[in-house]
């Protein structure tokens, strides 16, 4: 009997067959390129809106200030903010590219995004659910776009495919909150 655990026979042949298969797959195509650009432009918006409404979070005020603080800004906040991390982790798993993950990128296309809009502090707390309520409708679209277009150059894997749609399910919720809120101030 030998002392060896593993007696499993091992082809040369079939693990260079293996290695050249990952490695092909990590190579740059068009999709892949499609792929990279927009998942950083997701990334770089969803950012944006953590950003964005936790500042909201910090400044409102008003009548509305508890709900608007913990059931409006810091829900919606908190949320994206949980949805950030396994976005970033998704776009390197269905990439291969790490430099997707770059802060200093994300956080400078978050400030592109955040720059078509006002800032929270500048405005009342009804401006800031409005204000709000479009960037996430604008998210949705943004999602909605992406999703047709990586779908139509056949680079959405179903595992994309359905956290995007889950992404954007989530966001319904956010346009729900804030529709309610901005309704509640006007009919008053």
């Amino acid at each position: 009997m030998s002392n060896q655990i593993n007696e499993c026979p091992a082809s040369e042949a079939a693990e260079a067959q293996f290695v050249a298969k990952a490695l092909g797959a990590l190579q740059q195509d068009s999709s892949k390129e499609l792929l990279v650009t927009r998942l950083s432009q997701y990334l770089g918006m969803l950012r944006a809106m953590h950003l964005w409404f936790h500042g909201a979070h910090h400044v409102t005020r008003g009548a509305a200030f508890g709900g608007d603080h913990v059931d409006v800004f810091g829900r919606i906040y908190e949320a994206i903010q949980a949805e950030m991390d396994g976005a970033v982790e998704k776009a390197v798993g269905v990439t291969g590219d790490e430099g997707i993950a770059c802060p200093m990128h994300i956080t400078q296309l978050a400030l592109q995004a955040m720059s078509n809009y006002p800032s929270p502090p500048a405005i009342s707390s009804l401006a800031m659910a409005a204000v709000g309520l479009e960037m996430e409708k604008h998210y949705i679209e943004m999602v909605t776009q992406m999703f047709e277009e990586l779908e139509g150059h056949g680079a959405l894997s179903l595992g994309l495919n359905d956290f995007l749609a889950a992404s954007a399910n989530a966001h319904e919720t956010h346009v729900y909150l804030l529709q309610q809120r901005v309704k509640t101030e006007l009919e008053n």
